[in-house]
C-alpha cells in the first residue's frame, strides 16, 4: 500500500509528537501542584480554604493539625505530588505513585461535592486531574513494564 502525501504529513506529525505530548501534559500537573501545593504555605490560601474546609468532611484536618496545620498538610501532599511526578521523568515508579496521588487527590475534592452543593472551578480542576492523573498513570505503568521487560533480556 502506498502512503499518501496527506499521511506522510500525518505520520511526520505524529513522528514529531511522539513523547512530546506525555511531557506537556506531566509538566502541566507538575506546575498545577508545585503552585497549588506552594500556596497552601500562605496566608491568602488558608483564609480561602476554611470556609471551604470547615463545612466538609475535611475539617478533620483542622481538627487534628489545627487551621494552619491543616492547610500545611494538603500543601505537604501536594508538594509530594508534584516531586513525585518530576521524579517520574525519570524514574515511572514513582512517577505512578505521584499520579495515584493526583487521581486521589481529585477524588477527594468531588467528594466533597455533596457536601458543597455547587460545581465551581475547584471542582472542575479536579475533574480534568483525575483524567490527567489516569493518563500518566498508564503511561508510567507502560514505560514500568517495559523496563522490567528490557531487563529480563
Amino acid at each position: 500500500m502506498i502512503a499518501t502525501p496527506q499521511q506522510n504529513r500525518l505520520d511526520r506529525a505524529i513522528n514529531f509528537l511522539s513523547g512530546l505530548d506525555m511531557a506537556a501534559l506531566r509538566l502541566s500537573v507538575i506546575l498545577i501542584f508545585a503552585l497549588f501545593g506552594t500556596y497552601k504555605w500562605f496566608s491568602f490560601e488558608i483564609n480561602s480554604l476554611k470556609p471551604l474546609l470547615s463545612v466538609t468532611w475535611l475539617q478533620v484536618l483542622y481538627t487534628l493539625f489545627g487551621i494552619k496545620g491543616g492547610s500545611y498538610f494538603l500543601g505537604v501532599m501536594e508538594n509530594i505530588t508534584f516531586i513525585a511526578l518530576f521524579i517520574g521523568f525519570f524514574r515511572p515508579a514513582i512517577g505512578a505513585a505521584g499520579s495515584v496521588l493526583v487521581i486521589i487527590t481529585g477524588l477527594t475534592t468531588l467528594s466533597l461535592l455533596p457536601q458543597l452543593g455547587k460545581i465551581d472551578s475547584f471542582i472542575i480542576k479536579d475533574i480534568l486531574l483525575i483524567g490527567a492523573g489516569m493518563v500518566l498513570l498508564r503511561h508510567d505503568l507502560v514505560r514500568l513494564k517495559k523496563r522490567s521487560i528490557g531487563n529480563r533480556n
